[in-house]
């Protein structure tokens, strides 16, 4: 029973963003428990208080690129997309066109390659600090973290696929890979 309503809740998930969910069909069927558990995170992707959508998109967008899960990343591109976020603004992001972008946007990017690549974001956070508060830097880490979760789960699977083209509302992009 509880297997039935998870699959058929993944499987409406995967028609509306036109998303392969095996992994999450493979989680159900050996363990309804892991996916409920999984489920358990959704608040947190979900939570975006004290920014922009735009800074929190990008953060997000940003942090499954460098997980290199052509997929994840194509999906949290929908979902922004679906959102509101403008084309045009996505389209510079995927292109990483700093010039292209709003300040919110490449200040979401920017947090997000500092996190990925381990590097100090001391002054990212001051400056995030000042024009979000601390919930907008709170929203921008659990974008960041959140972003991740899903691709190395599905890496460590064996359901990772990297994809270097992109679509953004139907145009499809080359990909430049963070630095």
């Amino acid at each position: 029973m509880v297997r039935r309503w998870l699959h058929r809740m993944v499987r409406g998930f995967e028609r509306r963003f036109d998303y392969d969910a095996a992994y999450m069909h493979e989680l159900i069927s050996a363990s309804p428990a892991a996916m409920l558990k999984l489920s358990l995170v959704q608040p947190m992707n979900q939570h975006c208080r004290g920014v922009s959508r735009t800074a929190w998109h990008a953060a997000r967008i940003t942090a499954a690129r460098h997980e290199d899960c052509g997929p994840c990343t194509q999906l949290v591109l929908d979902m922004a997309l679906a959102d509101g976020m403008p084309a045009a603004e996505l389209r510079a992001l995927v292109a990483r066109d700093f010039a292209a972008m709003s300040a919110d946007c490449a200040l979401g990017v920017r947090l997000a390659d500092a996190v990925a690549a381990n590097e100090p974001a001391d002054a990212l956070r001051a400056e995030i600090v000042s024009r979000f508060g601390q919930d907008g830097l709170i929203s921008l880490a659990f974008a960041i973290a959140g972003a991740r979760i899903f691709p190395t789960l599905k890496r460590a699977l064996g359901h990772a696929r990297a994809c270097e083209r992109l679509r953004v509302d139907g145009d499809a992009m080359s990909a430049v890979r963070p630095a």
